[in-house]
């Protein structure tokens, strides 16, 4: 008798956690499905937002060189800026001392 008691507390408790299972596994899904409908709302948006950076992709890649020239002139006239000034500095300095040899 004792033996069929165990028994049918072994079995309720595999009763109760198989329910268990189901339940989050009921949970799970009506998750899922809700996600699911989420993503299918959201497709057409992506799909715009994707073909909108698509083209923007485009106008950036025609633009990228204008930025790039852009940049190189003005590299380019700040060492052309710094020379002048690098070269007058010099100028000036050789004269100085010219100036001090036969003045001086």
């Amino acid at each position: 008798m004792l033996f069929y008691f165990l028994i049918s507390i072994v079995f309720i408790a595999e009763i109760i956690i198989a329910f268990t299972i189901i339940m989050h596994i009921i949970k799970l899904d009506k998750k899922l499905i809700e996600y699911n409908k989420f993503i299918d709302e959201v497709k057409p948006l992506i799909k715009d937002i994707m073909e909108t950076t698509r083209k923007l992709s485009e106008e950036f890649s025609k633009l990228a060189p204008k930025f790039v020239d852009m940049i190189k002139n003005v590299a380019v006239d700040f060492v052309r800026g710094q020379l002048k000034s690098l070269l007058g500095a010099l100028t000036f300095w050789l004269v100085k001392k010219e100036v001090e040899k036969h003045g001086g």
